[in-house]
């Protein structure tokens, strides 16, 4: 504390020391300091004016922005702006940016997220009911985000329910869809089919006729329809509807030479889902697959008795007996043969594919300056050496017809290349209908006046201005004091500046003494007393001589005698 009060002591007495103008030009020089310290300070603290975006520019829906902006505020983030669907923040501070919305639990929502953290928080004292309620709250909340994640979808809740009547073992579900779109324009008959398939297609056991899609924007709400002639509609017409695009922006990729085309596409579908067809022929003439044959010959014979060998027939006497018999013989023949066959068949399965295109018909407007484009093109190439625009003909009407039908035949050439007709019968050629428009040239936006282009430079560069208005007064001040400096010339004061210095001996000098001095050279003795003395003031000596000859000649030549006569004896 000491220290700093001796610190101050000594600034203060040396602040007192200087002159007027070395006074005003500390002060200045002060100021100057401090004020480019504050600018320095302040461009460190938004980082020199770069920005970045938050998440490297990744798109934020409005309820994630305002939670952004709670979380901001309560870290007391204020250097942020808002950029469409996008957050910049300062470059230097993006840590800051981050850390508030980690503390705040507001990071943006991504698939699975919910469910994910439902995952984490349950325990093992959590009944099986609180379980799966957390689950399905998280899985409505994840399906809820990917809804408001599409491009024309500003905000959307879904919100599911399950009954069990009596003892029935399957449990009724419903789902309901409230959605808000950007604009507030009502969903299309497409976007509101799509909602209501990705939501059906989430949640298991869900039917199309349990599903109610509410529109925020028109306040009408959609059943969805379990009829399958229903499906079957819809399905053709999201074919249609998908090969329509697919088809403008194909041509629009071959027509982007024209200019700013407008172009629609009108897709004929064939209206057979699929087509299957079996035949089966029969051939006349059957065709034999197997034959067996087998064949057996029998050739026997039999000789006849000639007598029974023993004693009985030797035992008697004079019995007939025969003396000869014929052999009997037997011959026989066995054939058997086996033939399978089978009648020929031709079968023939044919599947094709359904909702085959028909034909197409595309409507393209051309601006009508290429048209006159086409005309400056073609009279320069007949007049290469031409170079004054005021000489080009005008466009007439009739050349104007030849320009389109020239255009159109080309734009006819183009757009054939991309069809895909299948259908026997149709016309497999475009339908083009090529029409132009009036671009006229938008309007001249005024200039901003001199007076407001000269309040917002003010606005942006006051602080170099202040700056540079306080080195321009310190430098004039420097100036002013340099030139008040005492002349160098020392003949004024060789000359005594022209004092009598006899007339001067009766000046009373004690006003120009020393109190301090007089009483201590009155301790030492009495020759001492009352001697004049000359007070410096810090300054050069000529400067606090020059003063007191410019307040008190007559003091100031006393003392110069006392000085000369001191020195010389």
């Amino acid at each position: 504390m000491n220290q700093f009060t001796q610190f101050a002591q000594q600034l203060q007495a040396l602040f007192k020391g200087l002159t007027p103008q070395a006074r005003l030009l500390s002060v200045l020089l002060a100021a100057a300091i401090a004020i480019s310290a504050a600018v320095l300070f302040n461009s460190a603290s938004v980082g020199n004016g770069k920005t970045t975006y938050l998440f490297d520019g990744q798109s934020f829906n409005d309820y994630e922005i305002n939670r952004f902006s709670i979380a901001f505020s309560n870290a007391s983030l204020r250097d942020w702006e808002r950029d469409g669907d996008r957050v910049k923040i300062p470059a230097n501070k993006k840590e800051d940016y981050y850390k508030a919305i980690s503390e705040a639990k507001v990071q943006p929502d991504t698939m699975y997220a919910a469910v994910d953290e439902a995952m984490k928080s349950g325990n093992i004292l959590e009944s099986t009911r609180v379980t799966e309620a957390k689950q399905q709250h998280a899985k409505l909340k994840d399906i809820s985000n990917a809804l408001r994640a599409m491009a024309f979808i500003e905000d959307a809740f879904v919100t599911h329910a399950e009954d069990r009547q009596g003892f029935a073992s399957r449990r009724q579900k419903t789902a309901s869809i409230a959605v808000r779109a950007k604009g507030g324009i009502p969903l299309s008959r497409e976007q509101t089919l799509s909602i209501m398939n990705y939501v059906q297609k989430s949640m298991a056991g869900l039917g199309a006729s349990d599903i109610a899609l509410l529109d925020l924007a028109s306040g009408q709400t959609t059943l969805g329809n379990d009829d399958p002639l229903m499906i079957e509609q819809d399905r053709y017409y999201q074919v249609k509807k998908q090969q329509e695009l697919d088809l403008k922006r194909r041509a629009k990729e071959l027509l982007a030479d024209y200019g700013e085309i407008r172009l629609e596409v009108n897709v004929e579908l064939d209206n057979t889902l699929s087509e299957e067809q079996s035949k089966m022929n029969y051939d006349p003439k059957p065709t034999m697959i197997q034959s067996s044959t087998s064949k057996k010959d029998m050739d026997s014979s039999k000789t006849s008795t000639q007598g029974r060998p023993g004693a009985d027939p030797n035992a008697f006497s004079n019995r007939s007996a025969s003396v000869s018999a014929p052999d009997q013989s037997t011959k026989g023949k066995e054939s058997t043969e086996s033939v399978k066959q089978v009648v020929g068949s031709n079968v023939t399965n044919i599947k094709k594919a359904g909702l085959q295109t028909r034909y197409v018909s595309f409507s393209v407007v051309v601006p009508y300056s290429y048209y006159k484009k086409i005309h400056e093109a073609e009279w320069r190439e007949q007049n290469p050496t031409e170079k004054d625009l005021s000489k080009l003909p005008a466009m007439t009407g009739t050349l104007l017809d030849s320009l389109k039908a020239k255009v159109e035949t080309q734009i006819q050439k183009v757009l054939t290349a991309i069809i895909q007709t299948a259908t026997p019968g149709e016309d497999k050629f475009p339908r083009v209908s090529v029409s132009h428009y009036m671009d006229f040239p938008p309007p001249e936006l005024p200039a901003p006046s001199l007076s407001t282009m000269a309040l917002n430079w003010l606005a942006q560069s006051w602080q170099t201005l202040a700056l540079a208005l306080i080195a321009l007064v310190a430098v004039v001040s420097l100036r002013g004091f340099v030139a008040s400096a005492p002349s160098s010339d020392d003949s004024a004061f060789e000359r005594g500046f022209d004092l009598p210095l006899d007339d001067a001996s009766d000046i009373d000098l004690t006003g120009l003494t020393d109190d301090e001095e007089l009483a201590a050279a009155g301790e030492e003795g009495e020759e001492g007393k009352g001697t004049p003395r000359f007070k410096l003031s810090g300054g050069e000596l000529k400067t606090d001589l020059t003063s007191m000859v410019r307040e008190n000649p007559d003091a100031a030549a006393t003392l110069l005698r006392n000085w000369i006569a001191g020195t010389t004896g």
